[in-house]
C-alpha cells in the first residue's frame, strides 16, 4: 500500500517524500492495521524490516500539535538507539511544530531539567536509565498522561534491572495507553512484562515466516581443542570482508579479543559499554567513515549503531539465547545485498546448533586446514553422557545448605565452574596423549 492512500498528515507525506518512501512495508502495513483497532502491538520483526517507521508514523499522526503535554514515549536500549531514532523522528517532524526531546547519559540532566519546569515535551525519545531519572526520581518529566508507550528492541530492554526501572516508569502513567513492543525476539522478561500489562489483549506479528534471509550464508566452524583467537585469526586470514563485525557476549570479551587482534596487526574498533560518550562517538564516526574494516562488539553495545555495509558477521561466542543468533546475523545482507555469517562452536555447542537447524536454519559445516575452509560434518562431542555425569557429580560435591550466607552461591559457583574446566583440560590432555601415542605407533 501506498503511504498516500493511507490518511496520513500533510507533513508526514512532505516528510517520506523526501526521504524517497513511497510504499509501506509488509510490517508497516499490519502495525498500521492493528493501531486503527486500538489494539496494544507487540511486533517480533527482523532487522531492516521499517519497523521504525512503522512505529513513528502512527504516533505523528495521532500527536495532537495544539496539546502541550507528553503524549508519546519512546524508550530504548542503547543510547545510540534512541539518537536514531530522535533523529528520525525529527525527520518526519520536519515540516510541523511539534516538540521532540532527546533523554540519553552522557548530556547535561541539571539542563535538562530547567528546561522540563519550564516546558514539557509532546514526544519523549530516550534511554531507560535517563527517562527514569527525570521520570520518577526527579519528578520533572511529566508522563503520566502518554496515551502511546513504545519499547523498541524490548528483548534487549527487559534484563532484570531495566525492567525493575520501566515498572516504576510505568507506574507513573494514570491512563490506559497503548503499549507498542517491537523486538527480534520475544523472550522470558518480555513474556513477564505482556502478562503484566497486556492483559491478553496483544497482538504478535511475525513480519517474516523465514528464520532468516537466504541471502546470508550460515557457515559454522568446530574449533574443538584449538584456541578459539586462533581460530579467528585463520579466519580472517581467508576472508576479505568489507566490513566484519565480530559479536562477543561480555565486555570484557570485547577488550580480550580486540586486544588480541590488534598484537596481530588487525585493526580493530572495539564497541562495549566501557567506551566513555566522547571516544564512542569518534570510534561511530570513524566506522562510517570506512576507516575500520574489523569491528568488536556484544549485542546490546551495537544496537542502533548504523552499519551500513556490513559484509561479515562472525559469532566468535553464540549467543547464550538462541534465537539472539537470528538478529546478530541479520546485520548483514541489508538492502538486497549478500553478507555471510561465521559462527566458531565447540563440542557443547553441538544442542544449541541443532536448535537452529531445526528451525530451518540451513547450516554448512567447514574446517579449516591448510589455510582453506573445507567441507566437515557437525562436530558431535565424544563421551557426552560421561561428561554431563562428571558435571553432575561436581555440583553433588558442593551441595547448597537450605541457609546460605550472603555471597556463598557465587563462590559456589566459582568453584565448581573451576573444577569443571579442569575436568576439560583433562580430557583435552587425554585427547592429545591418545593422538601423540598413535602418531608414534604409526611411525614405528
Amino acid at each position: 500500500m501506498k503511504f498516500k492512500e493511507m490518511n496520513l498528515k500533510p507533513f508526514i507525506l512532505e516528510a517520506l517524500d523526501e526521504i524517497g518512501f513511497v510504499e509501506a512495508t509488509p510490517v508497516q502495513e499490519k502495525v498500521f492495521e492493528t493501531i486503527k483497532r486500538k489494539q496494544n502491538v507487540i511486533v517480533e520483526s527482523a532487522t531492516g524490516s521499517g519497523k521504525t517507521h512503522a512505529f513513528l508514523i502512527p504516533i505523528f499522526n495521532m500527536i495532537d500539535e495544539n496539546q502541550h503535554q507528553v503524549q508519546a514515549v519512546i524508550m530504548a536500549p542503547t543510547r545510540e538507539l534512541a539518537m536514531q531514532l530522535f533523529d528520525n523522528a525529527r525527520q518526519i517532524a520536519k515540516h510541523a511544530n511539534i516538540d521532540i526531546r532527546l533523554y540519553i547519559g552522557g548530556n547535561n540532566k541539571e539542563d535538562e531539567i530547567r528546561r522540563l519546569n519550564n516546558s514539557q515535551p509532546q514526544i519523549v525519545v530516550g534511554t531507560v536509565g535517563r527517562i527514569h531519572d527525570l521520570a520518577k526520581k526527579e519528578n520533572a518529566l511529566k508522563i503520566y498522561q502518554a496515551s502511546n508507550f513504545v519499547i523498541d528492541e524490548a528483548d534487549m530492554v527487559f534484563e532484570e534491572k531495566d525492567f525493575l526501572e520501566v515498572d516504576q516508569v510505568l507506574g507513573l502513567i494514570t491512563g490506559t495507553p497503548k503499549f507498542w513492543l517491537f523486538s527480534a525476539t520475544i523472550n522470558k522478561g518480555l513474556r513477564s512484562f505482556m502478562n503484566k500489562y497486556l492483559d491478553g489483549t496483544d497482538e504478535v506479528i511475525l513480519e517474516e515466516k523465514e528464520l532468516t534471509k537466504d541471502a546470508i550464508e550460515h557457515i559454522f566452524i568446530p574449533t574443538k581443542a584449538k584456541d578459539k583467537q586462533v581460530v579467528l585469526m585463520e579466519l580472517l586470514g581467508i576472508i576479505k570482508p568489507y566490513l566484519a563485525l565480530i559479536f562477543v557476549n561480555t565486555k570484557e570479551a570485547v577488550t580480550i579479543v580486540s586486544q588480541y587482534l590488534a598484537e596481530n596487526g588487525i585493526k580493530v574498533a572495539p564497541i562495549s559499554g566501557d567506551l566513555d560518550d566522547r571516544t564512542r562517538k569518534q570510534t561511530i564516526k570513524r566506522i562510517q567513515d570506512k576507516q575500520y574494516q574489523y569491528i568488536v562488539a556484544t549485542d546490546i553495545a551495537s544496537r542502533g549503531i548504523d552499519l551500513p555495509g556490513v559484509s561479515h558477521v562472525i559469532n566468535f561466542e553464540l549467543p547464550k539465547d538462541a534465537t539472539f543468533y537470528v538478529h546478530r546475523t541479520g546485520r548483514t545482507a541489508r538492502y538486497d545485498a549478500t553478507g555471510v555469517a561465521y559462527a566458531l562452536y565447540d563440542y557443547d555447542d553441538e544442542k544449541y546448533v541443532e536448535a537452529l537447524r531445526s528451525k530451518g536454519l540451513k547450516v554448512h559445516f567447514r574446517k579449516i586446514v591448510d589455510g582453506e575452509l573445507v567441507p566437515t560434518k557437525l562436530a558431535k562431542p565424544v563421551g557426552a553422557e560421561k561428561k554431563k555425569a562428571e558435571i553432575d557429580a561436581i555440583h553433588a560435591k558442593h551441595p547448597l545448605p537450605k541457609k546460605v550466607k550472603p555471597g556463598y552461591k557465587k563462590k559456589r559457583m566459582e568453584v565448581i565452574n573451576k573444577e569443571i574446566r579442569q575436568k576439560r583440560r583433562e580430557h583435552i590432555e587425554e585427547i592429545y596423549r591418545k593422538k601423540a601415542q598413535n602418531e608414534n605407533r604409526k611411525s614405528r
